[in-house]
């Protein structure tokens, strides 16, 4: 028993020795191990809050403003009522005429009146009426109009308050813009006057 005593107390005082030096080591080297964190802790900050590249996008797809227009122009809505067989709201292709339209509406039925129909070889327009009348219900003694798009020089001169100036000045109008989109061009693009443009729209219309 008294042989072991002094083996545990070296073992003893050893440890006090041991831990004593730690201790001395870390005291004198505190402010290093705290630089070391603080290193540590500023990297670890850094890594986190760096900017990083944003993914690339997708480049999305642009549609000019003609082309939006040009496929608006493509087709048109009519609405087709009437002796037809099958009237309603059509979307036709711009490009088509009254008859195609009433073709597309099942085409004229039994008691359509022959003889007052719209005008068959005028181009469909977005937003019209084209109105097939049944026998019977075509107002009597209604003037037909002649269309300005359609009309020979021989038809226009036959119309009151036309010359043969203002027939040929129509004509070369519709060769060299297309045609008229409306009747009051003859007043903002030939310069019409009011009396006269009053006098040819009683005879005139644009289908």
């Amino acid at each position: 028993m008294e042989s072991r005593a002094p083996h545990k107390l070296s073992l003893r005082k050893h440890t006090e020795q041991l831990t004593a030096t730690l201790r001395g080591w870390l005291y004198r080297h505190d402010w290093q191990l705290a630089g070391l964190l603080a290193v540590a802790v500023i990297g670890l900050g850094l890594f986190v809050l760096w900017p990083r590249p944003a993914p690339a996008a997708m480049p999305v797809p642009v549609i000019s403003a003609d082309e939006v227009d040009a496929a608006q122009e493509r087709t048109v809505i009519v609405y087709i009522s009437g002796a037809v067989r099958s009237p309603g709201l059509y979307t036709l292709a711009a490009s088509l005429r009254v008859s195609d339209a009433i073709v597309a509406a099942g085409g004229l039925t039994a008691d359509a009146d022959p003889n007052c129909l719209p005008n068959l070889a005028a181009h469909v327009k977005d937003a019209k009426q084209i109105a097939v009348p049944f026998n019977g219900h075509c107002a009597k003694g209604k003037k037909t109009k002649l269309d300005l798009n359609l009309a020979t020089r021989d038809q226009l001169l036959l119309v009151a308050g036309m010359d043969a100036a203002l027939a040929d000045a129509i004509i070369k109008y519709r060769k060299d813009f297309g045609g008229f989109l409306a009747l009051t061009e003859l007043k903002s693009a030939m310069g019409l006057d009011a009396s006269t443009y009053k006098q040819l729209a009683k005879s005139l219309t644009v289908n």
